[in-house]
């Protein structure tokens, strides 16, 4: 991240997103916010209240851009906080679950 930028990478040339810029939250249900979609990959952020939960199937890396929560893989519970990165492998069920009292925020790549 530079200058609170993200910086992703498109068809040979460079493109920055302000990923800050582009939170989304609802109370209702955990948010998906797609920054950028390729055929081979997709980059979003997920945007979760506190006891929100998001599942996914397929590979994916979840970095916590801001709070904490905590990844479910099938009967695996890793706790994760502001920093840290878990992928999930292909053909695996897994979640995002916010489990904190905050918000949190994660980019997703799959």
């Amino acid at each position: 991240m530079a200058n609170g930028r993200a910086l992703l990478w498109m068809d040979g040339d460079m493109n920055v997103v302000n990923a800050i810029a582009k939170v989304r939250f609802n109370s209702a249900h955990a948010k998906r916010v797609q920054l950028h979609k390729l055929p081979s990959f997709e980059c979003e952020l997920l945007c979760l209240e506190p006891g929100q939960e998001f599942p996914a199937l397929g590979p994916c890396a979840y970095y916590v851009v801001a709070g904490s929560g905590a990844v479910k893989a099938g009967p695996e519970t890793q706790e994760l906080s502001m920093g840290q990165l878990a992928y999930c492998d292909d053909g695996e069920q897994h979640a995002i679950v916010n489990t904190s009292e905050q918000r949190l925020i994660c980019l997703s790549v799959s």
